[in-house]
């Protein structure tokens, strides 16, 4: 039915372009039907010429093209059902991440809380045992200071009673004092 539908349709098509022709052809206004039918039947010689040596071919190929867009259109398919399960299972992993990304930062801040109470111990304890450590070496300087003040003011006060002592004291004092001690040291022998 569709050829004879197809043939109908080409050999009305073949008559109005051969109208057209023949029309074109001549400025007379009769028309040469003989003319007319040659054309047209060396026309319709031609493409049947053409659809005979040229219909197997041109219907292997367009079935061919026909199989092969089948086939490329069910490799598509297959392959946009892949991308999409792809893309699920992108899109589920990136759900995961984003939660598995959210108690890692929870986590995170747990642990740096710890971190900086553990620090915050740690350094409390540090401190105090340097205030300790200070405390002890200030009293340790002092106590070294105050020794050494303790020696320098001796020192001093020995100086200062030579440096008076050598000024007042004369030979005659000095043979005085030795008097003295040698009497002191007689009534310690007899006594003993």
């Amino acid at each position: 039915m569709r050829q004879k539908r197809s043939a109908a349709i080409f050999f009305i098509l073949v008559f109005v372009m051969s109208l057209t022709l023949a029309a074109s052809e001549g400025g007379e206004h009769h028309f040469d039907w003989a003319g007319f039918f040659g054309k047209l039947l060396n026309s319709s010689i031609l493409i049947g010429a053409i659809i005979y040596f040229l219909r197997k071919p041109i219907i292997e190929m367009l079935s061919r093209k026909s199989v092969e867009i089948r086939d490329d259109i069910v490799v598509r398919e297959s392959e946009l059902k892949e991308h999409k399960e792809s893309l699920s299972g992108i899109q589920t992993r990136l759900d995961m991440i984003e939660s598995e990304v959210g108690e890692m930062l929870s986590k995170a801040r747990k642990s740096g809380e710890i971190e900086a109470e553990r620090i915050k111990e740690l350094a409390k304890l540090e401190s105090e045992r340097i205030i300790r450590n200070n405390s002890a070496e200030i009293d340790a300087r002092i106590e070294s200071s105050i020794t050494e003040l303790k020696r320098k003011i001796a020192d001093m006060t020995i100086d200062e009673f030579r440096n008076n002592y050598r000024s007042i004291l004369n030979m005659d004092i000095h043979k005085k004092i030795i008097d003295k001690n040698i009497e002191i040291s007689g009534d310690i022998i007899e006594k003993g």
